[in-house]
C-alpha cells in the first residue's frame, strides 16, 4: 500500500497557495478574452498497455474529486475532499485487497501546509522565507527532519535528507530540467535531465498546494527517477509535457507525442529501457 500511497501523494512546478490557485487554468489565454483559442482540457481516461486503465472525476470546481485505477490483478480508488477554500483536505484511498486509508492536510492563515499525516506519516513543516523545514514521522521513521531551499519562484532548487542532498533547475515555462544527486561529501552521484514539448500538460493545475507535500515524498529516500510517465496526476507540476530523460547523459526513456486538433496529447508512445508503451488520453467533451 505504501508504494501505492507514495505515487499518490499529489505535492514543480510554481507553488500556489491560496484559493485562486485551483483555477486549473493550464493555458494561456487572456482570461478576458471571449473568444479563447485553446481552452483547458480535462482528462478523463488513460488507456495504458497490459489493461491498465485510470479514470478521473472532477467537482463543479473542475478540481480531481475521484481516481479510480486499474491494473492487472489490482485496483484502488482514491478520493478527494477539499475544505471551503477548495484545497485538498482528506484523501480517502480503499484497494482491492480491501486496504485502506486516509490522509489528512492541514493549512495554515495563508493557504500553506503546516502538517499532513496517516497511518505512515506526522510530518510538520516550518516556512521560513525561501527555506522550508520538516519534521516528524516519515515511512514509520521517526524524529527525522530535513529542509528544501526555494526559488523566488516557490519552486524547490534544494532539497536536504540524511545522507544526501538534491539541487534542481527549471527553465523559463517551470519545467523541471536537471536533478542532481549528491552524497553529503558534495559527490555527484547522477545527474538527471528532462526535456519538454512546448505544448500543454492536460495534468498540470492540479493539486498545487500539496506541491511541498509532494517534494518529501518523492525525495525524502530518493534513488531513482519515479515520478514520470503516467498516471499523469502522480506528479501535475511542469506545465509542458515530458518528451526524453537523461541519466548522466545517457536517454533513459523517450516519449513519442501525438496531439490531438487542440494541441493537447492524445497518444503517447513510450519507450524505456528497451520496452515500449503506448498510453491514450480521453477528454471530457460536453
Amino acid at each position: 500500500m505504501r508504494r501505492i500511497l507514495s505515487l499518490l501523494i499529489l505535492s514543480l512546478f510554481f507553488v500556489q497557495c491560496s484559493s485562486d490557485d485551483n483555477s486549473n487554468n493550464n493555458n494561456n489565454n487572456d482570461p478576458i478574452d471571449p473568444n479563447p483559442t485553446n481552452l483547458p482540457k480535462l482528462v478523463a481516461f488513460e488507456v495504458g498497455p497490459n489493461g491498465t486503465n485510470v479514470q478521473y472525476e472532477y467537482n463543479d470546481n473542475d478540481l480531481l474529486e475521484v481516481w479510480t485505477e486499474t491494473l492487472p490483478g489490482f485496483g484502488f480508488e482514491i478520493t478527494t475532499a477539499y475544505n471551503d477554500e477548495l484545497n485538498p483536505n482528506v484523501w480517502y484511498y480503499i484497494d482491492s485487497d480491501g486496504v485502506s486509508d486516509q490522509k489528512g492536510f492541514f493549512y495554515d492563515l495563508e493557504g500553506r501546509v503546516f502538517r499532513y499525516l496517516d497511518a505512515q506519516d506526522d510530518v510538520t513543516l516550518f516556512y521560513d522565507n525561501d527555506t522550508v523545514l520538516f519534521e516528524g514521522i516519515i515511512d514509520e521513521v521517526a524524529d527525522v527532519s530535513g529542509s528544501m531551499t526555494l526559488t523566488a519562484g516557490g519552486k524547490v532548487s534544494r532539497f536536504n535528507a540524511l545522507d544526501q542532498y538534491l539541487t534542481f533547475d527549471y527553465d523559463a515555462s517551470g519545467n523541471m530540467t536537471s536533478l542532481n544527486q549528491y552524497d553529503n561529501n558534495d559527490v555527484l552521484i547522477h545527474s538527471y535531465g528532462f526535456t519538454y514539448d512546448n505544448k500543454n500538460n492536460p495534468f498540470y493545475g492540479q493539486y498545487n498546494p500539496l506541491y511541498l507535500v509532494r517534494n518529501i515524498d518523492l525525495f525524502w529516500n530518493f534513488n531513482s527517477i519515479n515520478f514520470t510517465g503516467f498516471s499523469g496526476y502522480v506528479y501535475p507540476y511542469n506545465p509542458n509535457n515530458l518528451t526524453a530523460i537523461t541519466r548522466d547523459g545517457v536517454i533513459t526513456t523517450s516519449y513519442l507525442i501525438g496531439y490531438d486538433n487542440d494541441d493537447y496529447p492524445a497518444v503517447i508512445s513510450e519507450v524505456s529501457q528497451g520496452n515500449s508503451y503506448q498510453w491514450d488520453i480521453l477528454y471530457i467533451t460536453e
